[in-house]
């Protein structure tokens, strides 16, 4: 949440600098507990030794350094980072559980979308032969993540894109655009959607100040062994239907626009 002068609780947060030292000492004491030199714990998280130094020394860290360390020491975010802004519950009243129990079900029944979905393709298809008009370039579909929303341990994960998704997740929950999200984490609207792609690596104090803008704990946010995995799962199927609701206004308007048309054509 932004305060009425427009600040941000998150930069209150990392003002002085303070956090990164807190990091840098922390990743050193585990480093040197095990014995471990520079050179090796960057061999471990593929990173260069060069970033190990900085972090050590204090300096500002992004979120994929700071999850390839969280990861080779098996360290629980919520042990080093503070929650930030106070956690938001405005998600609780959804029914998780039923959801997830129901989708199967409900999936069975409309095994045939794809069928419909061709169809209706075909229609607009035909009505576009008929006036000759020039075949519009395809655009990308929304994307279908490959990887879970939720941490695995052992695994070699795109940690950027379970980010990414996961804002998204709650910014549909809350039936936000990213314009809106944008404004209230206070970072652009470009930097917001290449982030939600996976394609932009934050800053920690970004991660901060978009999980204040959707008021939520950067906990949910960052992946980690501390995940809860049904929920994260359940809130990602709750986000994809809410997705799918959000496309009953454009068929409406493709019945109106058909039968438009079908009336002139008959009159």
């Amino acid at each position: 949440m932004s305060h009425d002068n427009g600040k941000m609780q998150a930069e209150a947060l990392f003002a002085s600098g303070q956090l990164y030292k807190d990091i840098g000492e922390i990743i050193y004491d585990r480093r040197t507990a095990l014995d471990w030199t520079q050179v090796h714990l960057a061999k471990l998280a593929r990173l260069n030794v060069s970033v190990i130094r900085s972090i050590e020394a204090g300096r500002p860290v992004s979120l994929e350094t700071l999850s390839a360390l969280l990861r080779v020491f098996e360290i629980d975010p919520r042990d080093i980072l503070p929650q930030g802004a106070p956690e938001g519950t405005w998600f609780a009243h959804l029914d998780l559980a039923a959801s997830a129990t129901q989708l199967k079900k409900t999936m069975k029944q409309c095994s045939d979308y794809n069928l419909a979905i061709q169809k209706l393709r075909d229609i607009i298809g035909n009505i576009s032969k008929t006036f000759n008009l020039p075949e519009i370039p395809a655009r990308l579909p929304i994307d279908h993540y490959s990887h879970s929303v939720a941490f695995t341990s052992g695994e070699r994960q795109d940690l950027l894109e379970i980010f990414g998704r996961r804002i998204q997740i709650f910014r549909t929950l809350q039936g936000a655009t990213a314009s809106q999200i944008a404004h209230k984490s206070h970072v652009s609207l470009t930097s917001l959607s290449l982030i939600e792609a996976g394609l932009r690596n934050p800053s920690l104090e970004t991660v901060y100040r978009i999980a204040e803008g959707l008021s939520v704990s950067v906990y949910y946010l960052i992946p980690g062994i501390h995940d809860d995995a049904d929920l994260l799962r359940s809130l990602d199927m709750t986000a994809w239907a809410m997705s799918a609701q959000s496309q009953l206004e454009a068929l409406a308007d493709l019945e109106s626009i058909i039968g438009h048309l079908d009336d002139i054509a008959n009159h």
